[in-house]
């Protein structure tokens, strides 16, 4: 059982790390942060039809939470493209600090030491990735983590019981890098069913059964895939080069891997030696968000962003099978919470919303950039065009994402009054591009934008 001067001493953490993560969801949900890369193309297809747009089959759990505030709104009848971009936003942001929310009050008061899984995944794993706007690693490893501590400690009632399988029947549909973690809970709940009765055992059984089905599922989605993207998505999604490089680093990442192991080294050293451990961890994760911070234009990555992707529900697979073991050791994540470990855990929330926000800021100044540009010019307007205009210093941010394709959807959602004068072009290095400028009938029909000023004219 964890005691209360371990509750006292894990609490604090928590909420502070969750309300940093709340005001930084805030600035992104204010600035739609979100329509990063092909979150603005998700927009696109909510608008035009007031539908859900689910490309992905393994994901259909966390693209409906994602796009469903934004799909209200468009069926509500707001045609502003702007203000549905906030509210998918709201999805995409807001749901990851709304989930791990509920893993505390999932908790039994005298287990709230276990929320350290949770604290983990949003301090060490969320910010590496969340940039990138549609990345459903983030929502799906919340939702793993919510049934998971469920079946741990809730499923001993008719009611805990119908909570574990809805939240598990989520799960099956949240990600496909969730293979192994839904093998983790249909194993957690598997183990509880013989100490049951009635209701409550039928409800462990369904659980135990649809996580593995889940699995089973994603497993032919990953080796019989519907197109060659589906298998790369997987691949590159937890094997991606999430590191970055010298000149393009994910300092996120970077900042995590430092703060892991200053935790683990501290551990394993005690006393003054762990202390001097913790002051050198958090030495070094402050100079790497300095750094950020202090140029943030070049030294934010976005691809790298979007490499790790897999990131969030990868650590959460190995944490809970991790904790799984320790419960049946009578172990638990209090035992592990020493004072220069949440020192290192503390310096590295408040790192990683300073970066949230600088990034936020570099991806408000972008736009602003980017809606005054597509309001000023008109036609097809080239990519050498719009990177001598718009990035004229090189710097990395603005660079990546001008080069990407999802600039052309961003700069027809952008024209100002949903009136499309012009449309920016991707880099001709692009393999795929989702629309023809040239070909007025290949763009999206959405009701919130008006083509009549636009002249499909060569690229300049």
């Amino acid at each position: 059982m964890d005691s209360g001067s371990d509750q006292t001493r894990l609490a604090p953490l928590f909420w502070l790390a969750l309300g940093l993560a709340a005001i930084t969801a805030a600035a992104a949900i204010l600035t739609a942060r979100d329509l990063a890369y092909d979150g603005s193309h998700y927009l696109l297809g909510v608008a035009s039809h007031g539908s859900f747009v689910l490309f992905e089959r393994a994901r259909l759990a966390s693209q409906i939470l994602q796009q469903g505030f934004a799909v209200a709104g468009a069926r509500l009848g707001i045609r502003d493209l702007w203000t549905l971009g906030v509210l998918f936003s709201l999805g995409a942001s807001a749901w990851p600090v709304i989930l791990t929310a509920l893993c505390w009050f999932a908790l039994p008061r005298d287990k709230k030491s276990w929320i350290a899984g949770p604290l983990v995944n949003l301090v060490f794993a969320i910010p590496a990735t969340n940039f990138i706007g549609i990345g459903e690693g983030i929502i799906a490893s919340c939702l793993l983590w919510f049934a998971f501590l469920l079946i741990e400690f809730r499923s001993r009632t008719a009611l805990g019981a119908i909570a574990c399988v809805i939240a598990t029947a989520a799960c099956a549909f949240a990600h496909e890098a969730a293979i192994l973690c839904l093998l983790v809970i249909s194993l957690a709940a598997a183990r509880r069913i013989s100490a049951s009765k009635g209701f409550v055992r039928v409800g462990l059984f369904l659980v135990a059964a649809i996580a593995l089905a889940g699995a089973g599922n994603m497993a032919r989605l990953i080796i019989v895939p519907r197109s060659v993207v589906e298998r790369s998505d997987f691949l590159v999604s937890m094997l991606g080069g999430f590191f970055g490089t010298p000149f393009a680093p994910n300092i996120p990442v970077l900042a995590s891997v430092v703060a892991a192991a200053g935790c683990l080294l501290a551990l394993l050293l005690k006393g003054r030696r762990a202390r001097v451990v913790a002051i050198a961890a958090i030495a070094i994760v402050a100079i790497l968000f300095v750094l950020l911070v202090d140029d943030p234009g070049q030294m934010i990555a976005p691809s790298r962003y979007f490499a790790a992707r897999g990131l969030p529900v990868a650590l959460t697979t190995l944490l809970t099978a991790l904790l799984l073991l320790l419960g049946r050791r009578g172990l638990t994540p209090a035992h592990f919470a020493t004072p220069p470990v949440i020192a290192i855990v503390l310096s590295l929330a408040i790192g990683q919303s300073a970066a949230q926000l600088a990034m936020t800021a570099e991806w408000a100044d972008y736009v602003r950039a980017l809606r005054g540009f597509v309001s000023t010019e008109t036609g097809i307007v080239s990519h050498a065009e719009a990177m001598r205009r718009l990035d004229p210093d090189g710097a990395r941010f603005r660079r990546e994402l001008l080069e990407g394709w999802t600039v052309e959807p961003l700069s027809l959602l952008l024209a100002p009054g949903g009136r499309v004068r012009a449309i920016v072009e991707p880099s001709p290095k692009e393999r795929w591009v989702p629309y023809d400028p040239s070909n007025p009938s290949s763009l999206p029909q959405v009701p919130g934008l008006d083509y009549s000023g636009f002249v499909p004219r060569p690229a300049r």
